[in-house]
């Protein structure tokens, strides 16, 4: 079955095995792909598979020794130019490789910001990965950019049409991703390091220095140090800290690090909470542990006098401390997401593609510690099913099981996308009438993708 873009399931004939349908009719012939940056391990070159074997031709640039090892030595192009000449190089490729679509993992860090502007330039279509929304067994696929730039709309009225009661089809659970995630991790990031002095014009991005990242994602993953759930039974907050360097605090939030983001929440915790609740911070499944948040936080929560009243988690299991908390503070993390699922209050201090009125707690931190206002179910329900159709694929990019599935449902979605992009076109310049291509005068011409929602949402299309 085929989730459409805002909300329902378009049935696909049980005989015909869908990668083949697609693979028959070409739909990418004389596409041309340029993979900027991928998610480490095997998905790039089976996505490049998928989308061959869709008519489209594919290239990948080759930035690291990271690239190289997942990637192989064919179709490439190695950009091994000075960081500043990176945009000039760019231009300089699609062009002359006459590329129509560019495809990046994450849309934050330089290389891939350079990437998109350069292609939107010059009037390609745009592709931006990353990891779901919906985790874990999701990950997002959008035509323009994920989180605070994602084509998502922020006004909850947007929603009101949309009809749940629609089924859809049932998505298992993917089954374990993380030690999957951290062992690509680290083989990328090793290469990176080992290749150096062949790649010695890459600039490294994130915040983190490769080496003590390599070694911290293996210490981290490996140790035992996660505390157990609580057992007080005072009532306490949940707050999510970020991977450093993550774009989600690096782009997306004016909270720069998660030192700051402690000294800001525990701040407001300490002058407006009451004395009787807590405050529970919980670290990043994939922190490297290179800086001490612990002792960080216990620092700045003794600087504030409310050292017996916060608590640092390096571990534990996010579902039942959420469940149980009072609300969730976050920069914009998903699994702030997953809360609003849960029923719980959030508040955001950043810009996330949830946080809407009627979901997030719009109202000032202060507040929230006093009377924390959850989001409107309702709501949720509507946004979900609409951000998961529009942007979700069920899917790993990380689990060997469901890797090539993955990417082949990537290439799916992303064919589905056109054909809707093809049809608001056709319908702009007056081509597509009550359902009826004026040219060809033919019936039933809206795409799979644009059936949604039911009757309530047919004006739209």
């Amino acid at each position: 079955m085929l989730l459409s873009l805002h909300g329902a399931v378009t049935p696909v004939p049980t005989q015909t095995d869908p990668a083949s349908a697609v693979a028959a009719r070409k739909p990418l012939t004389g596409r041309r792909f340029l993979l900027v940056t991928l998610p480490p391990g095997r998905f790039g070159g089976l996505l490049a598979k998928h989308l061959r074997n869709s008519g489209a031709h594919v290239r990948r640039v080759i930035l690291n020794g990271g690239d190289l090892l997942n990637w192989g030595v064919k179709d490439l192009l190695w950009a091994n130019v000075p960081r500043p000449l990176w945009r000039a190089w760019l231009n300089w490729r699609l062009a002359d490789c006459g590329i129509t679509d560019v495809v990046v993992f994450g849309d934050t860090i330089a290389y891939n910001a350079e990437a998109l502007a350069a292609a939107r330039d010059a009037g390609l279509r745009t592709w931006v990965l990353e990891n779901g929304y919906n985790r874990p067994d999701w990950v997002t696929l959008e035509p323009n950019g994920v989180n605070a730039h994602s084509c998502m709309p922020r006004d909850a009225r947007s929603y009101d049409h949309v009809d749940v009661s629609i089924p859809t089809a049932e998505t298992p659970h993917i089954g374990a991703i993380t030690p999957f995630h951290v062992a690509n991790l680290t083989a990328y990031f090793t290469a990176v390091v080992l290749a150096w002095p062949i790649f010695s014009r890459y600039r490294y991005p994130y915040a983190v220095r490769l080496w003590p990242q390599i070694f911290g994602h293996i210490r981290r993953f490996w140790s035992d140090a996660a505390q157990a759930v609580i057992a007080d039974e005072r009532p306490f907050f949940l707050a999510c800290l970020q991977r450093e360097g993550d774009s989600q605090l690096v782009e997306h939030s004016e909270l720069k690090t998660n030192r700051a983001f402690m000294t800001r929440v525990i701040a407001s915790f300490a002058a407006s909470a009451d004395p009787g609740v807590r405050l529970v911070f919980k670290n990043h499944p994939l922190d490297p542990g290179i800086a001490d948040l612990h002792a960080l936080c216990r620092a700045v929560a003794s600087e504030h006098g409310v050292a017996d009243r916060v608590t640092f988690l390096d571990g534990g299991v996010f579902a039942p401390l959420a469940r149980a908390s009072q609300g969730v503070v976050a920069v914009n993390s998903t699994a702030a997401y997953a809360a609003l699922g849960f029923g719980r209050p959030v508040k955001l201090l950043g810009r996330a593609v949830f946080d809407i009125e009627g979901l997030t707690d719009k109202r000032s931190l202060d507040a929230f510690w006093r009377r924390p206002i959850g989001p409107d179910a309702a709501l949720f329900a509507r946004f979900r099913r609409r951000l998961s159709v529009s942007t979700q694929i069920h899917g790993s990019f990380h689990n060997p099981r469901y890797v090539d599935v993955t990417a082949r449902r990537v290439v799916e979605r992303l064919i589905m996308l056109e054909e809707e992009r093809s049809f608001l076109w056709r319908r702009t310049l007056g081509r597509v009438a009550d359902g009826v291509d004026a040219t060809s005068g033919q019936g039933r011409v809206r795409p799979p993708i644009y059936r949604a929602l039911g009757r309530k949402y047919d004006h739209r299309a």
